[in-house]
């Protein structure tokens, strides 16, 4: 029996069996860093944790990049983290006492797609060195001055294609289209103003829903032969919360139940704000009649059109690199096919889903090859799901159109949707496995060196100590 060892074959197949790599790097500790360095660290970390937050990053994902890079520094860091604002504690010992405590607000406007992706590469260069403090705030100032890619006009055509894409994909006549087309650019106009006009950014939304209102009751019937209401979202793309409502759904789901909750506030008071605007509008101005026929809509290639138009307005739009074009193009492009293709053989909610579970893994395969952060594929992709405009349209069909029961079915529709694609995305990166730094036992000091001791060497050369030097 002993030549058929069932637990020696047992261990001799775990042996063989191929061993999953967790990506896990160990770094020592610096056991001499003084409080100077400690505290200058913590500034250093809020102020990056704060620019993190600015690119819509979720408060998890914040909070480990903040602890990998404190450990590639040598030093512990804990975190609290919320869309508003931060703490960080570095130093002190494994249960958090001691150590140097700084807070930083989260001010200022998101980050475009230009500044996500010098940001994430500040990000993985810190990762894998230790970069000078200096070196660091200067590349964080530098990039929050970074001015747009594009020229004001072209920042306008590309508002006009975000717009024209959104339309087309929900409602697609060439009437429509060129509604799309007009308001978009007035809508574009005025988001170039309020941007230029801190004050103004509370009061954007409210006034520009009125003004897309009014105007699409005004001129939509006689002269577009449209519905209004098919005019009223599509201007508003720049103000829907669909990233919002993912990641506050995303951020329950994990645990970060302060962080979730104040993202869908956050989005639920844009969401207000605009269906405010709309009543508004609406009571201003009565549709007019349509004098002639509606227009046919046009094939089912429209929508992938408009996918294509929506890829093109984020790059114009939010200055992203041109290099990154190809790439963009082609992660909306697989998104559509997964979403609609998924919703034809198990429903709407099933597509939502699919296409947040796909959206993680096709991220992390495009930033291998081609050295684009995910987050510059994640934002324009999560727009591209629009659960911010079936949530607009939703809201604005209980309190401008006073449809209830359909309000609310859309209401209810919304909120599945949003938890689909949440989940999916929590599916989509749970099979992934992302290296992580830690800190393990202080670096050993090398004695400094000495002058040499010779030993007194023994009558017969031995090396050995005489008697009774004691040895």
């Amino acid at each position: 029996m002993s030549r058929f060892d069932m637990r020696g074959l047992a261990r001799r197949a775990a042996a063989l069996r191929p061993r999953r790599r967790t990506g896990t790097v160990t770094l020592p500790e610096d056991g001499t860093a003084g409080r100077e360095r400690l505290r200058d660290l913590a500034a250093l970390l809020c102020e990056l944790g704060s620019d993190l937050l600015r690119a819509a990053e979720r408060s998890s994902e914040v909070e480990r990049t903040l602890h990998d890079v404190a450990a590639r520094y040598g030093t512990r860091a804990r975190c609290f983290v919320v869309p508003t604002g931060l703490f960080v504690r570095v130093g002190g010992g494994p249960d958090g006492r001691g150590g140097e405590l700084d807070f930083a607000p989260v001010e200022g406007p998101d980050l475009r797609l230009d500044q996500v992706e010098a940001l994430q590469a500040l990000v993985t260069r810190m990762s894998a060195e230790e970069v000078p403090f200096d070196e660091v705030r200067r590349a964080l100032g530098k990039n929050r001055e970074r001015p747009e890619r594009f020229s004001p006009s072209a920042t306008v055509f590309g508002y006009v294609l975000l717009t024209v894409g959104l339309g087309t994909m929900r409602h697609a006549t060439l009437p429509a289209i060129a509604g799309y087309a007009a308001l978009g650019a007035g809508v574009g106009l005025l988001r170039l103003f309020g941007d230029r006009l801190p004050s103004a950014r509370t009061a954007l939304p409210v006034v520009t829903a009125i003004l897309v209102t009014a105007a699409a009751l005004r001129w939509a019937g006689p002269l577009l032969h449209e519905n209004p209401a098919v005019l009223y979202i599509p201007p508003l793309i720049a103000f829907l919360p669909g990233a919002a409502l993912t990641l506050g759904a995303i951020e329950l789901a994990t645990g970060a139940a302060l962080s979730g909750l104040s993202r869908l506030a956050g989005a639920v008071s844009v969401l207000l704000l605009l269906s405010l605007g709309i009543l508004v509008g609406s009571e201003l101005l009565r549709p007019y009649p349509s004098g002639g026929r509606s227009a046919e809509p046009l094939g089912a290639w429209a929508p992938w059109v408009g996918v294509l138009l929506l890829g093109f307005g984020f790059l114009l739009y939010f200055s992203a690199p041109p290099r990154v074009t190809g790439w963009l193009l082609g992660a909306l492009l697989v998104e559509r096919l997964v979403q609609s293709t998924a919703s034809e053989v198990a429903g709407a909610t099933f597509g939502a889903f699919a296409a947040g579970a796909v959206l993680p893994p096709m991220a992390t395969w495009i930033e291998k090859r081609s050295r684009t952060p995910d987050q510059v594929v994640f934002l324009p992709c999560f727009w591209l799901l629009v659960p911010g405009a079936i949530g607009l349209t939703s809201v604005s069909e209980i309190i401008v159109e006073k449809d209830t029961d359909g309000g609310l079915n859309s209401l209810v529709g919304t909120v599945i949707t949003v938890a689909a694609i949440a989940l999916g995305v929590l599916v989509g990166a749970g099979l992934q496995r992302r290296p992580r730094l830690l800190l393990g036992e202080p670096a050993p000091s090398t004695p400094a060196p000495g002058p040499e001791v010779r030993r007194p060497e023994a009558a017969d050369g031995s090396g050995a100590p005489p008697a009774g030097t004691g040895g």
